[in-house]
């Protein structure tokens, strides 16, 4: 059975799979911050599950509409932003590396702030690219349709 959908319908699923992937530290950070002391990694794979999922569905509906990203918009913003997104990813190594192999007792505000900065710095790049390609793409478009000599 074949899920049929549009492109615009995936991104939707996509979007909202994101933002429960993020949003599902509420309930974590909640009760940190009130002293209790739940387990991490359900918290992580529901995190892990939803946002790489609606990166997945965003894909699709990228290659169901025939996007590809323009070359000359944008490359070195993109390859920046990947570049952000994996350091950010990354900044959990060593914490992980820390608490796990070594054993020790570790805060994790910094780690978080680096991941944070990292993946928050790479998507608000990837977004300035997005943002330039349909500015592009809607400013073309008007100006080809437009009558007017002066175009």
């Amino acid at each position: 059975m074949r899920i049929s959908l549009t492109p615009s319908e995936w991104r939707w699923l996509g979007n909202g799979l994101i933002l429960l992937g993020v949003l599902s530290w509420a309930p974590f950070l909640t009760a940190m911050a009130m002293g209790e002391d739940w387990p991490f990694l359900p918290f992580l794979a529901a995190h892990l599950t939803g946002v790489l999922g609606g990166w997945r569905l965003r894909a699709r509906a990228a290659a169901m509409e025939g996007i590809q990203p323009a070359p000359e918009i944008g490359p070195r913003r993109r390859l920046l932003s990947r570049l952000f997104i994996y350091l950010g990813v990354l900044a959990w190594g060593p914490y992980f590396y820390q608490t796990r192999v070594l054993g020790n007792e570790v805060e994790i505000s910094p780690y978080l702030a680096a991941h944070l900065t990292g993946v928050l710095s790479g998507v608000a790049l990837r977004l300035s690219v997005e943002i330039e390609r349909r500015w592009r793409l809607r400013s073309s478009s008007t100006l080809g349709s437009s009558t007017d000599p002066e175009y």
